[in-house]
């Protein structure tokens, strides 16, 4: 599981746009599953996920939880149709922010609960009824050796890489050694000979 908190926060459009197309090459590469909260993406960004979770705000009620292609027809079958030349994603979050002009967000969790909620509990009956593997038979039949480490990786290989790469920064760029050193020694002379 790979969990990512407003990834794109600060970006602009086309890098947010390249951080989730990223996120999306590695989670596909890797076989991992990958939440990811953002707030108000373009469109161009929002049609890259494959899944999307909509919740209101205060309190944070399920309102739609499906595939992301579905949303628009979702919204539609509700009378609630994405207006022409608006960004869909944010159409939802109008929608779905009680207090706002265009508020419907009861009316959705409503109808999460009537046509979604069933089938998701249902599934997840299924799910803890059958027989699961543990995470570690699951990462023993994968081929990965789980050892009785808390870490993957001990503390001096950690330490060790983390040095390695500062030294070749430091190297890659020798005024970012030199100003800090040389600097003070000027200063030191200048206000001296004052």
């Amino acid at each position: 599981l790979l969990f990512c908190d407003e990834p794109t926060s600060g970006l602009s459009a086309t890098d947010a746009e390249l951080c989730v197309k990223t996120l999306r090459t590695v989670a596909k590469r890797l076989g991992v599953l990958c939440f990811v909260v953002i707030h108000q993406p373009r469109n161009e960004v929002a049609q890259l996920f494959d899944s999307l979770v909509l919740l209101t705000s205060n309190p944070g009620r399920m309102a739609y939880n499906g595939p992301m292609v579905g949303a628009k027809h979702y919204f539609a079958e509700r009378e609630c149709a994405v207006p022409v030349n608006v960004n869909p994603t944010d159409h939802y979050l109008d929608v779905l922010t009680p207090g706002t002009r265009q508020d419907r967000s009861d009316e959705f969790v409503a109808a999460f609960a009537k046509a979604q909620k069933p089938g998701i509990d249902a599934q997840v009956s299924e799910a803890l009824v059958s027989p699961n593997q543990t995470v570690e038979e699951m990462l023993q039949d994968y081929g990965e050796q789980v050892g009785k480490r808390p870490y993957a990786v001990g503390f001096c290989k950690q330490l060790a890489t983390v040095l390695r790469r500062k030294v070749r920064l430091l190297l890659r760029n020798p005024m970012s050694l030199a100003l800090p050193l040389v600097v003070p020694m000027l200063q030191g002379c200048i206000t001296g000979f004052m």
